[in-house]
């Protein structure tokens, strides 16, 4: 049994991964003008979004806004009545409630003015309103059944349409008696009543564009009803949405035109149109601005049109991410993460900005509907075109006719505050003292705050631009991600969404260490932007020095390293790493002694010191241990080196220890990496110490278990390196991946009589091996 048509809206802008949490749509697009501060609630289901169209089920005319049928009674009743009143007696009274007793005061005026037709018409209406729904056939013969008393209605209407003297009258009952005519799926009727009633009317009111609204149902004609759901939609707010799918999209425009008789009427087909369009919208634009320029629905296409392009080049230009709906225009599957293609893209985007900017400016603001609105798009387009100097030279000439406290004029400073500080040459640019005043008044817009932060970091000031992306986090509720130029395929891991996160592979340590002493400098100074600025990265002082540690630690400068987590206050381990011996605890735990156990292999080894593990203690010992294996006069350099060894694989991917090198690991990890990811994956430095303690070793059993772990390294490289070149028979990759590493074909040559027990995976086999060391 077929129900009620529902509109679903479909998401179809954005790729999503079958599983898991991914940002798409709202969550990655770009905008600065808020539309909802141009006074265009009415067209608000309409506003440009990632999920096209979305309903709005209450308050679409806003607090205090005037519906067209209110508007009309409160003119019938000669302006005698407040609004409020004649809302509560169309949606809130009951037929029994009209009464000359009422308190309502529009009813008191009906009565005191003696308009019977009037007092009739209102019980009329509501005893036909149970009357407004369908009823359905329970035996499902038919989708809708007429009803008997409906029908009656219908011809009451019809007939007291006639009778009445009141001409607005004689509309409201030609209108019940079509939206019962349509509830009695009797298409006849609708089309009969309307051409009586309607079809020649000069001067329309809402109830014109309702009863057309009916008429598009009882109408074969694609053309003609797409003209007529035109009309409608820029005549019927609270019809819009429900109107919009009855336009025919793939007719011609010019096949639905041939119905408008004025240029008002051509203007709402193109107004439509445009709307529909998820991409360029610009010659519908232009045509609405020639037939007529004073339409409300122009300048809300325009200000539509303006967060597509907003979308367009900031989604991709700030966070990296493509638009939150892509046309064929943008998406490319081969080269979606291209940043070149990304660059390519942007521009041509630019110079369409550029085009509506330039089309704006050759017209008199004076004729549109809202002045203002053309003027800050104007300036905004100049400075989506890159002419920063232009777009801030308007913006100082519209400053000086606005009130401050104006939303529009809020809007503005905005866009000013991204023309500042984009307007400034590589390696000069600064936070600018009126950009830090805009910042302080909009200091929860998290997109603004980013964009700010990214316009600093391509001119390479690294350092602000890493305060600005700390706020990220200082703000409640807040949600922001984006990408860098060095991703290069997708992963549910592509993207950043704080700035510890971004700055750990994206910053070099001497820019780390530049962040850390512009905070120490300006932590602690009292002027509101600082105090605002530096409200949460004051407090990260210590993983500001574990991060720039452990930079150090990639670089394998063991001793800077070390420098740095000294300077981490004491507790911060307990708090961040806890101690070895906790297994309750998930995260960056060091839950094993790095140079007595190796990830995945039984104990092996004996404990000669037991210690709290955290990167101070690690780094130290790690200092000491290759400072005895390095010092000829030491009889046991083959012990360190091997201890040495251990602890550089475990703070491999595959080892107990890799939080010496990383924050945090995932199967779903792309690049961008730090900058020792070949380390970090095959543990070059731990089978070069491996291959040291085989070379000091004395003892043919522990020259073959140095061998051993060393091809153990080399295995996981080649594995990294093959996995997804190798095209051979997936049963036979170990056995590939074997006969590519030169360790374990060295340890069968060497020592073939220790080869196949060492390659076995039984409980005790290093154990034996190490033991034979002395």
């Amino acid at each position: 049994m077929k129900k009620l048509l529902v509109f679903t809206l479909i998401l179809v802008s954005n790729h999503f991964f079958a599983c898991g949490f991914y940002p798409y749509g709202e969550d990655v697009r770009m905008r600065f003008l808020n539309p909802d501060l141009f006074k265009y609630k009415t067209y608000s289901e309409f506003n440009y979004s990632a999920s096209l169209f979305y309903p709005v089920y209450n308050d679409l005319y806003g607090e205090n806004g005037i519906q067209p049928n209110d508007k009309l009674w409160f003119d019938y009743c000669n302006r005698k009545v407040d609004y409020a009143s004649i809302s509560t007696a169309l949606f809130e009274l009951s037929s029994e409630s009209i009464t000359a007793d009422s308190d309502n005061k529009m009813i008191q005026y009906l009565y005191k003015m003696k308009d019977l037709e009037a007092i009739n018409y209102l019980i009329f209406a509501k005893n036909c309103e149970s009357f407004n729904a369908f009823f359905e056939d329970p035996w499902e013969r038919t989708e809708v059944v007429p009803v008997k008393e409906r029908t009656q209605l219908i011809d009451k209407a019809t007939q007291l349409s006639k009778s009445v003297k009141s001409e607005i009258l004689k509309k409201r009952y030609a209108f019940l008696a079509i939206r019962l005519a349509f509830y009695n799926d009797d298409k006849d009727r609708i089309v009969d009543l309307y051409k009586t009633n309607f079809s020649t009317d000069k001067e329309k009111t809402i109830l014109n564009y309702w009863s057309m609204y009916f008429r598009i149902f009882a109408e074969k004609d694609n053309e003609l009803k797409s003209f007529y759901a035109a009309q409608v939609y820029a005549n019927a707010p609270d019809k819009r949405f429900v109107v919009f799918g009855s336009f025919d999209r793939k007719a011609k425009i010019e096949s639905i035109l041939k119905f408008a008789k004025t240029n008002e009427e051509k203007a709402n087909v193109y107004l439509l149109a445009g709307i529909l369009k998820v991409d360029k919208a610009f010659d519908y634009i232009k045509k609405v601005y020639e037939l007529n320029p004073k339409s409300d629905g122009l300048s809300f296409m325009l200000l539509r049109e303006i967060n597509k392009i907003e979308d367009w080049v900031f989604t991709p230009y700030y966070t990296m991410f493509s638009p939150s709906i892509q046309t064929n225009y943008w998406y490319d599957a081969e080269s979606v993460f291209s940043l070149k293609n990304i660059q390519k893209r942007v521009a041509k985007d630019r110079k369409y900005a550029s085009k509506l900017e330039k089309f704006i400016a050759s017209n008199d603001f004076s004729k549109t509907e809202n002045p203002a609105l053309w003027s800050i798009a104007q300036a905004h387009l100049l400075f989506t075109s890159e002419k920063y100097e232009s777009s801030l030279n308007l913006i100082a000439q519209f400053e000086k006719k606005l009130d401050k406290t104006d939303a529009v004029y809020k809007q503005l400073q905005l866009i000013k505050a991204l023309n500042l500080t984009a307007n400034q040459s590589v390696n000069n640019a600064i936070i600018k003292d009126k950009v830090k005043e805009i910042l302080l008044e909009n200091g929860t817009s998290k997109q603004f705050i980013f964009a700010i932060g990214r316009e600093l970091e391509y001119k390479k000031n690294y350092v602000d631009a890493a305060v600005l992306y700390s706020k990220l986090l200082d703000i409640e509720n807040m949600y922001f991600v984006w990408k860098s130029d060095r991703n290069k395929q997708a992963s549910y891991r592509d993207y950043f969404y704080n700035y510890y996160q971004y700055i750990d592979v994206y910053y070099s340590a001497n820019e780390v260490e530049k962040l850390i002493t512009n905070v120490k400098e300006n932590a602690s100074k009292t002027d509101k932007f600082s105090v605002w600025a530096y409200n949460y990265i004051k407090n990260e002082n210590s993983k500001l020095y574990d991060l720039l540690g452990t930079m150090y630690i990639r670089k394998d400068d063991l001793k800077t390293a070390l420098s740095n987590f000294n300077k981490v206050e004491v507790g911060y381990w307990n708090d961040y790493y806890s101690l070895w011996q906790r297994k309750d605890i998930e995260g960056n735990v060091f839950d094993e002694n790095p140079f007595f156990t190796l990830k995945y292999t039984s104990d092996f080894m004996p404990e000669k010191e037991n210690f709290v593990a955290n990167k101070i203690s690690v780094t130290k010992r790690l200092i000491q241990y290759l400072e005895k294996a390095t010092n000829p006069n030491e009889k046991d350099r083959d012990y360190y080196y091997f201890l040495a060894a251990n602890c550089y694989y475990n703070m491999t991917i595959n080892g107990n220890a890799w939080m010496m090198r990383r924050f945090g690991i995932s199967a779903n990890d792309v690049e961008p990496f730090p900058e020792d990811q070949e380390e970090f994956i095959g543990g070059n430095l731990a089978k070069k110490y491996y291959l040291l303690a085989y070379s000091n070793a004395k003892i043919d059993k522990f020259k073959a278990l140095c061998l051993r772990l060393a091809g153990r390294c080399e295995k996981n490289k080649l594995d990294y390196n093959y996995a997804t070149k190798y095209k051979g028979n997936f049963d036979f990759y170990q056995e590939y991946l074997l006969g590519k590493n030169r360790y374990y074909g060295d340890l069968k040559t060497k020592f073939p009589d220790y080869y196949d027990d060492l390659m076995t995976t039984g409980c005790t086999v290093f154990e034996n091996y190490y033991s034979a060391r002395r």
